[in-house]
C-alpha cells in the first residue's frame, strides 16, 4: 500500500480497524503472538491470536510507552515469570483493510519491568535503553581495559 493509498482509505473512511500485533521473544520460553482485535490476523506467515490489551507507543526519544494486557486465556504470565534479560517485545502497527494486512509503524523493546495482581492484569513500563547516555560505553570499557576507573 503505497502513501497515497494509506492516506485515502483512512481519510475516506471504510471498513478497516488499526490494530496492534504484539510478539514476546525468548531463546527458551518461546514466542506468544497477541492482537487487540477479536480475530486472528496473519502477518509475514506468522499467526497473531486475539487478546485485550492497550498499548501506549514510546515519544520520539524512546520514553513512555505502556502495555497494560490481560494475562487470560494465554500463557503470558508463564512467559514473564520464566522470562530474563534476552526477552524481547516487537510491536507492530497495522491496518487491516478488505482482509489485507499492511505494516505501517514498528516498535522494539528489550528493557522495561512488568507487575500484575491477581486480577491477571499485567502493567509492562516499557525503557528505552540507556546505555548511550553512560559516561564510558558499556561495549568499549570494562574492568579488564579500563582498571583506573573501576
Amino acid at each position: 500500500m503505497t502513501d497515497a493509498e494509506l492516506f485515502d482509505t483512512l481519510f475516506s473512511g471504510g471498513k478497516y480497524s488499526l490494530p496492534y500485533l504484539i510478539k514476546f521473544y525468548h531463546p527458551t520460553a518461546g514466542t506468544i503472538r497477541l492482537v487487540n482485535n477479536n480475530e486472528a490476523v496473519e502477518l509475514d506467515n506468522e499467526l497473531y491470536e486475539p487478546s485485550s490489551f492497550e498499548y501506549t507507543p514510546p515519544d520520539t526519544t524512546g520514553k513512555g510507552a505502556t502495555l497494560k494486557i490481560t494475562g487470560i486465556d494465554n500463557a503470558i504470565v508463564e512467559f514473564v515469570e520464566n522470562a530474563n534479560y534476552q526477552y524481547r517485545l516487537d510491536v507492530k502497527g497495522v491496518i487491516v483493510s478488505g482482509g489485507v494486512v499492511e505494516k505501517i509503524k514498528s516498535y522494539v523493546h528489550f528493557y522495561g519491568s512488568v507487575s500484575y495482581g491477581e486480577d491477571m492484569q499485567l502493567q509492562f513500563q516499557l525503557d528505552r535503553d540507556d546505555r548511550l547516555d553512560m559516561t564510558f560505553c558499556p561495549y568499549a570499557y570494562d574492568t579488564d581495559n579500563n582498571r583506573a576507573n573501576a
